[in-house]
């Protein structure tokens, strides 16, 4: 393995707004989870990595932890940078830093966390299959690289909780899109080619090694629903301010009956349906959760996924649902979603011929029946992502104000927000064109 060293581009040249981008904090004023971070989570942690990659290695000099996002920008778990500067013995000084995702302190969070098996099913995602994927790319001479790399401790801590240390992209040049702006169509059509390849993999591998395991069969793996509350909750708030968003509160009904009766998608049972083309799904794939990497000139130059602690095996229109309501430009999304779906399956049947895939290939007739077939994404995206997604940036963005009782202001205002008020001004009528909120 080797340590991201920081390594600055002062003369780079953007062609994409700089307000496209998503800032990283650089807030240096310690959060609660920093304040109350495992005693375990240290130097010596690090260490064992900073030997191997550095063989001049001589002391850690300074070792800072800080959040790695601003509020607002994640809410399942803690994530967090390490910095540390390395001394050499020759006298030579390097900056290292790694990302680092632990548990949060809200004990309901840490009820649902493990539950849900979220720390597992992510490692397994990276050390199981994403690198079995990239090796089926390289046999056919086609090497890529979907996501950053784990750094896996192999001397004996005194770790007890869950814990994922990964490099850190940000020091490769990679950057999240602005998740108000939504990405435009070069960025839209990179995620999809990446999404492809990542599809086209895991069916190869379900068809040629082994199936995915159980718990791979929900986005959160848990025997009972505890997010129900929530979801009632969120719910009715949405419907209230149907009034804002162009003239749907005739659809106050038929949601509020939608949202009452259907199962939720993030703990349904994935069906395995063998009549149908099925993969792994990322499963919480939206702006946040997806890297690009530039060259000097300004041009798009690599793509890569974070987060695959929600993966689900199943039909791929649970990404495509996902990814292209919540993720692009309100401009782009409806206009040009049929011809999204066509571009993902050209570039996904692409990839299953390269891989010599020995299933049935899915027509693009398939791919649209599924999408209509499993619609029901739709509802939860709008309704429980999106004001997320869009909400604008606040003090009070944290998972107590999300979850919690006393956060109906906070939860209002995501609801009100003009950016999402805008996107449901021509996504609710849309979806009620299509029949997304039938039973």
């Amino acid at each position: 393995m080797t340590a991201s060293k920081l390594v600055v581009h002062r003369n780079s040249k953007w062609k994409v707004r700089p307000s496209a981008f998503s800032e990283m904090t650089n807030n240096n004023v310690e959060s609660e989870d920093i304040k109350n971070k495992p005693e375990w989570l240290n130097e010596e942690l690090f260490r064992e990595f900073l030997e191997e990659d550095f063989p001049n290695f001589q002391k850690i000099s300074q070792f800072y932890i800080k959040p790695a996002v601003a509020a607002g920008e994640n809410y399942m778990t803690v994530l967090l940078r390490v910095e540390i500067s390395v001394e050499m013995s020759n006298g030579d000084k390097e900056t290292v830093s790694y990302m680092v995702k632990i548990k949060p302190n809200v004990e309901r969070l840490q009820v649902m966390i493990k539950e849900w098996q979220i720390f597992l099913k992510e490692h397994t995602t990276y050390t199981r299959y994403i690198p079995k994927f990239e090796c089926y790319y390289s046999e056919v001479g086609r090497p890529l690289k979907m996501a950053p790399r784990i750094l896996l401790p192999q001397r004996k801590h005194q770790i007890t909780d869950d814990l994922l240390i990964l490099e850190d992209l940000r020091l490769r040049g990679f950057k999240n899109f602005n998740r108000h702006t939504g990405l435009d169509m070069i960025h839209t059509k990179a995620v999809l080619t990446k999404l492809a390849q990542f599809h086209a993999a895991s069916a190869h591998y379900a068809l040629e090694e082994e199936e995915f395991p159980a718990m791979y069969d929900q986005c959160f793996t848990a025997k009972r629903d505890l997010f129900q509350d929530h979801r009632l909750r969120i719910g009715k708030i949405f419907r209230e301010n149907l009034n804002l968003y162009g003239g749907v509160e005739h659809l106050e009904e038929k949601m509020r009956i939608f949202a009452e009766t259907k199962s939720d998608p993030f703990q349904m049972k994935s069906e395995r349906d063998p009549e149908e083309f099925n993969v792994l799904n990322h499963g919480d794939l939206w702006v946040n959760n997806i890297m690009f990497q530039y060259n000097d000139d300004g041009t798009l130059k690599e793509t890569y996924f974070i987060d695959f602690q929600m993966g689900r095996y199943g039909p791929p229109a649970q990404d495509l649902i996902y990814f292209i309501l919540s993720s692009t430009s309100v401009d782009i999304k409806l206009q040009y979603f049929d011809y999204f779906i066509t571009y993902y399956h050209q570039k996904l049947i692409e990839n299953l011929e390269l891989l010599k895939y020995k299933g049935k290939l899915p027509k693009l007739k398939d791919l649209q029946m599924s999408l209509f077939k499993h619609d029901y994404w739709a509802y939860t995206t709008i309704s429980t992502l999106m004001p997320i997604i869009l909400c604008e940036a606040r003090d009070d963005a944290n998972v107590d104000n999300l979850l919690g009782e006393s956060g109906d202001e906070f939860r209002r205002a995501m609801y009100r927000g003009p950016n999402f008020v805008k996107s449901m001004e021509v996504l609710l009528p849309w979806l009620d064109n299509r029949g997304a909120f039938d039973l």
